[in-house]
């Protein structure tokens, strides 16, 4: 198994531990010892979620390409950013659904507007000081073409 470790620098500044890994199914085991120290007390997770994607993916005997993303625990600013563009999109999706209905009802335009965009903010997630985003990204070329399968989560800060 090939793993190759590099950092990257995304939007809003948050840095990314990228590894790269091509997985055969003669060593899929080996995901379950898998050194994932930037997940601290996640790595366990990360690790089901890898093997959960890897058998997902399984086409055959086929390489398997996986890419795991861990951010270095977010600042406040950051954690700002991120959620100030959740507000955004909230915004923008409210703005769109109210506009044609207020061209018939001002009133109900309004409302409409307001009960989606508070909607569409509860499902948009928040991040906080000191939360690890990660992501998982397998894929697979051949059989019946390229497959992919991507995974996310957000590690809440435990506190200490």
């Amino acid at each position: 198994m090939n793993i190759e470790r590099t950092q990257h620098i995304g939007h809003y500044g948050v840095t990314f531990t990228v590894i790269r890994l091509t997985v055969l199914p003669a060593n899929r085991q080996a995901l379950a010892n898998l050194c994932l120290l930037e997940a601290g007390p996640s790595a366990n997770e990360v690790r089901y979620g890898l093997m959960c994607l890897y058998e997902k993916r399984l086409a055959r005997d086929l390489p398997c390409k996986m890419t795991v993303a861990i951010s270095k625990p977010l600042t406040r600013r950051q954690a700002d950013l991120l959620n100030e563009r959740g507000t955004i999109v909230a915004g923008l999706i409210a703005s769109a659904v109210s506009a044609p209905i207020s061209l018939a009802s001002p009133f109900l335009g309004a409302a409409a507007g307001g009960a989606v965009g508070l909607k569409v903010k509860d499902v948009i997630r928040s991040y906080h000081v000191a939360d690890v985003i990660i992501g998982i990204d397998a894929q697979v070329n051949g059989g019946i073409g390229p497959q992919r399968s991507l995974s996310a989560m957000v590690r809440k800060f435990q506190g200490g």
